[in-house]
């Protein structure tokens, strides 16, 4: 939520400035006090703000005029700033910042009035002088762990049947299914999966996507297995490297999210068939793709029945504890209305272990969740995502828009 941490930020600039022993600009002292009380306001203000669950692309009309007035008084304190700083230390009159932050305040003034009137309207019933912290905006809950395997047991033992049998030649073994049906965490439970790695002499696992990078996914591997590598060696000589390291010993290589032949093209040459029972794995959503790495070994994911499905919702929100009576029948539409998409079940699940298990608010999900299967594939697991979205708590949603500069799949280190 961009105006919650431009209010943030702007509280911030305040109070370094007023904590300050030689500030290069003074502020009124009535102005910075009601400017801060403009500013808690809106941030306790948005902090019980939901305006709505369902999808949009468009930002709230209250919360962008929100963070545009607090983006006005960063840029006022800021300008002058500069201009005290260009009139190497000599002083300028305090009048200009004095009728520019005014401007801004009377502004905070009228959204803080309709602030106002909303939380009556909606019935917020929160005191805003009384700040929640974050743990009362989120409850505990039994969900189940990541990589919970519901409705394809039989996939996990083709797949390690696949991988642990008898030929001796490099297989590659393509796991096809539509965007969210499950692919990248079956093969996640097979790479680590006890015997599956006890077979294997070595074993890595690299992330593609749709911008990929030859000589990044060499690097990324190589760092598996241990081997330290310089910072300017070209394709080739990473890929004769690996090539060398490889020699001899059963590998398994996971390639995620492959969605060009020519990703593979680029490091193909460089796995070598050892004739000793290597493997390859490729997730991907593209079947044509399949058919080009391999003619005969593919394994598809299908969808979750209405069985698995609400399985899968139950153990995700209740754990082991299982749903209460009076929401079993609602809770089984829910699941019914993920079309047998996995990570909508866990999507949803998490929004609903975490929220009130009222069936009010059951009922408000199913609604939504109408509204969400009628999109295209990729549009339906965005939707869904923003539905969870909504549900975080205010402080959350700034820290989980800056993960946004990071590219898909990118490793964060820490």
């Amino acid at each position: 939520m961009a105006a919650y941490a431009a209010l943030v930020s702007v509280m911030n600039i305040i109070d370094s400035l007023q904590l300050h022993p030689h500030p290069p600009i003074s502020f009124h002292p009535k102005q910075a006090v009601s400017l801060a009380k403009k500013v808690t306001f809106l941030q306790e203000f948005l902090e019980v703000y939901n305006p709505r669950l369902d999808y949009s692309k468009e930002a709230d009309p209250l919360e962008s005029r929100i963070a545009d007035a607090a983006y006005a008084a960063e840029d006022i304190i800021e300008s002058h700033i500069v201009d005290q700083i260009k009139t190497d230390g000599r002083k300028i009159s305090p009048d200009s910042l004095y009728e520019a932050l005014e401007k801004v305040i009377d502004n905070m003034d009228l959204i803080k009035k309709e602030a106002m009137e909303i939380k009556q309207t909606l019935g917020i019933q929160h005191q805003l002088h009384t700040k929640s912290t974050p743990s009362d905006s989120l409850k505990s809950s039994p969900i189940a762990k990541e990589n919970n395997m519901v409705g394809a047991e039989e996939a996990l033992l083709e797949m390690k049947d696949k991988l642990t049998s008898d030929r001796r030649d490099l297989q590659i073994i393509p796991i096809v299914g539509m965007g969210g049906s499950g692919k990248t965490t079956l093969a996640m439970n097979i790479y680590q999966d006890r015997l599956i790695k006890e077979h294997f002499h070595v074993s890595a696992w690299v992330a593609i996507s749709q911008e990929y990078n030859i000589q990044e996914m060499l690097k990324h591997i190589l760092h598996q297995l241990n081997k330290d590598v310089g910072q300017n060696l070209d394709v080739d000589d990473l890929g004769e490297i690996l090539s060398k390291h490889l020699s001899g010993r059963r590998y398994l290589i996971v390639l995620d999210d492959m969605w060009s032949i020519k990703a593979w093209d680029g490091i193909r040459w460089f796995l070598p068939d050892n004739n000793n029972g290597s493997r390859i794995v490729v997730t991907t959503r593209l079947s044509n793709l399949c058919s080009d790495l391999s003619n005969s070994n593919n394994l598809e994911i299908g969808l979750l029945d209405e069985v698995d499905s609400w399985e899968l919702l139950s153990k995700t929100v209740f754990g082991e504890e299982g749903c209460p009576p009076e929401l079993v029948e609602i809770g089984k539409r829910i699941g019914k209305g993920c079309k047998g998409l996995p990570l909508s079940i866990v999507v949803i699940g998490g929004l609903l272990s975490k929220s009130n298990h009222t069936r009010e608010f059951w009922e408000s999900i199913e609604e939504n969740i109408n509204s969400v299967v009628r999109s295209e594939d990729d549009e339906r697991c965005f939707r869904t995502l923003h539905m969870s979205y909504k549900q975080l708590p205010v402080h959350l949603k700034p820290c989980f828009l800056y993960m946004g500069v990071f590219g898909e799949d990118k490793v964060i280190c820490r």
